[in-house]
């Protein structure tokens, strides 16, 4: 019975040390760690790790083991070439946020990619439903559940958004993040700190920083950063909060980010609701009973605020724009699967 618990643990070692990984910092992580880490490094040098590789491929799910290491943090929006020019006299050319935007028009629509937390689910697909009916805009809806910014090693969404505008060229982003990110953060130099300290506000503000640069370097022109709203908890809320002021201060100081306002959009003068009025004036429930996460109707309210916000930069003329191509005007490169 001894052998068969231990040939099974270093069977599974791999996927313990996942799971001991994905924990919160602190000293149950730790603990964990020290107990499986050696378990999990036997296993692979001794290939007890392959067979449950194997099965996953053959099944098409992914390795039961961490993840590879992440790769070293990219420079903060505005600080690689791609994102500025500069001019032959030497004077710095303006940004490509700070250029003129392309109109839109029929054949020619603008790529909007909306990415998230489980949080953007609802909104990214009334966003999907609204944009549709412009005809004049594309959208891409990418929500994972059980993500954020605090942890890569579970899911790395600076390299997600950076295959994703790759692929879909969008010339718009729609992100909101934030639901799960009341937690400690490790720095690439391995510090950790704890959700709240001031090691981890300057850390949590660095990889929105580093959310914006990877967007832009990819030729996005305009990001639209949603925040989250009210919790009905008043320590979680007071978390959401502190999350919602390093997202706006990054979007106040950044040229081509606009903070849309969850917070407020989703509240009864600042305080908890379930029930709020819609567009045409009839009470809706907003948030599902898990009383955290929104109902369609709710997510209608933040996608309208968001196509507000894109209309009122892309479709400064109204109707006019939108019925007058201009000419000779190069079509989207690229190629992805939209949703809706």
């Amino acid at each position: 019975m001894v052998v068969a618990l231990a040939l099974g643990a270093l069977f599974n070692a791999a996927a313990m040390k996942k799971t001991a990984l994905d924990m919160p910092f602190g000293a149950a992580r730790d603990l964990r760690l020290a107990l499986v880490g050696p378990l999990a490094s036997l296993s692979h040098w001794s290939l007890l790790d392959r067979p449950a590789e194997w099965t996953a491929l053959a099944l098409g799910k992914p390795r039961p083991g961490p993840p590879p290491a992440r790769a070293g943090s990219q420079p903060a929006a505005g600080q690689d070439d791609e994102a500025t020019s500069g001019r032959p006299d030497g004077k710095p050319g303006k940004t490509l946020q700070e250029r003129p935007l392309p109109k839109p028009y029929k054949g020619h629509p603008m790529r909007l990619y909306i990415a998230g937390d489980s949080m953007m689910g609802l909104p990214g697909m009334a966003l999907t439903n609204l944009a549709g009916k412009t005809k004049l805009v594309k959208t891409l809806l990418d929500y994972r559940i059980s993500t954020g910014l605090c942890r890569p090693d579970a899911f790395d969404w600076p390299a997600q958004l950076r295959a994703q505008v790759k692929a879909f060229h969008p010339g718009a982003v729609a992100v909101m993040f934030g639901a799960n990110d009341n937690q400690g953060v490790e720095t690439p130099s391995g510090e950790v700190y704890q959700f709240g300290s001031r090691g981890w506000k300057k850390e949590y503000r660095r990889r929105v920083e580093e959310v914006v640069a990877v967007l832009y370097r990819g030729g996005v022109r305009r990001v639209y950063w949603i925040g989250q709203p009210v919790m009905p908890d008043s320590s979680y809320d007071a978390q959401v909060r502190l999350i919602n002021e390093i997202f706006r201060g990054v979007a106040e100081k950044t040229t081509g980010v606009h903070y849309i306002d969850a917070y407020r959009l989703l509240s009864k003068g600042g305080r908890y609701t379930q029930y709020l009025p819609d567009a045409g004036g009839a009470i809706v429930q907003v948030r599902e009973q898990d009383g955290e996460h929104l109902t369609y109707a709710g997510g209608l309210i933040v996608a309208q605020a968001v196509l507000d916000a894109v209309e009122s930069e892309w479709f400064p003329d109204g109707g006019d724009a939108r019925r007058t191509p201009p000419p000779a005007s190069p079509k989207p490169t690229g190629a992805a699967t939209p949703e809706g």
